[in-house]
């Protein structure tokens, strides 16, 4: 786990910009990730990525981050961290039962209610297939990697070369890229759906548009 520099993410981002609104297309192909959940687990795909982007010497100048950062910024964050601790002591305070995990080959495994993870079922089985996960299915349900089993569970463990797991990635990568946009130009967020090959954010911006002078 690390920390994603917002401006740097924006060097790896083409723009198409219209005189109020620059439309972000940033698209991935063939990258896997360990885990989405309240941090993004990164794989070797995706540190090659990060690394060729943020190991660049700059030369020239740069996009930074707007300082002061927008107001919402940190009201959002102190929203999430009360929210976060809340369902801490949720989990801390229910009963961490013997449960059984039933794998797609119809496999059983031990577990623990609201203590073990579809992620550390993945470990135990191999280290690749953890790395290679993307997303979990628990009971049917689309569910974090780092997120405690509740009771007895069917689990499936997603890849990104399947397109729910593609879906998620996408989904979780453009709000990555929003932040981004709003840490890098206060602007205003508007819609920022994964596509069938990548994903897309907008963002309205009152005085100004975004040029790729910004970031080369």
């Amino acid at each position: 786990m690390f920390n994603i520099n917002a401006c740097n993410i924006m060097k790896s981002i083409t723009t198409l910009c219209t005189p109020r609104f620059s439309i972000f297309i940033y698209r991935l192909h063939r990258i896997q990730t360990r885990s989405f959940s309240i941090s993004l687990s990164l794989n070797k795909s995706w540190q090659k990525i990060q690394q060729k982007y943020m190991a660049e010497p700059e030369t020239k100048p740069t996009l930074t981050e707007l300082n002061p950062s927008p107001d919402y910024i940190p009201h959002r964050i102190k929203i999430w961290e009360e929210l976060k601790t809340k369902y801490q002591n949720y989990v801390a305070s229910q009963p961490q039962v013997d449960i059984t995990i039933t794998l797609p080959d119809g496999k059983k495994l031990p577990a623990k209610a609201w203590k073990t993870t579809p992620n550390e079922i993945a470990q135990g089985i191999s280290q690749g297939l953890a790395s290679a996960t993307v997303i979990a299915k628990v009971n049917g349900e689309l569910w974090d990697l780092d997120r405690p089993f509740e009771k007895d569970s069917s689990l499936e463990l997603i890849k990104f070369d399947d397109e729910q797991g593609k879906q998620v990635f996408w989904h979780s990568t453009a709000h990555i890229m929003g932040e981004a946009m709003e840490l890098c130009y206060g602007g205003c967020l508007c819609y920022g759906p994964p596509i069938e090959q990548g994903f897309y954010y907008d963002m309205y911006l009152e005085n100004r548009t975004v040029s790729g002078l910004d970031y080369e």
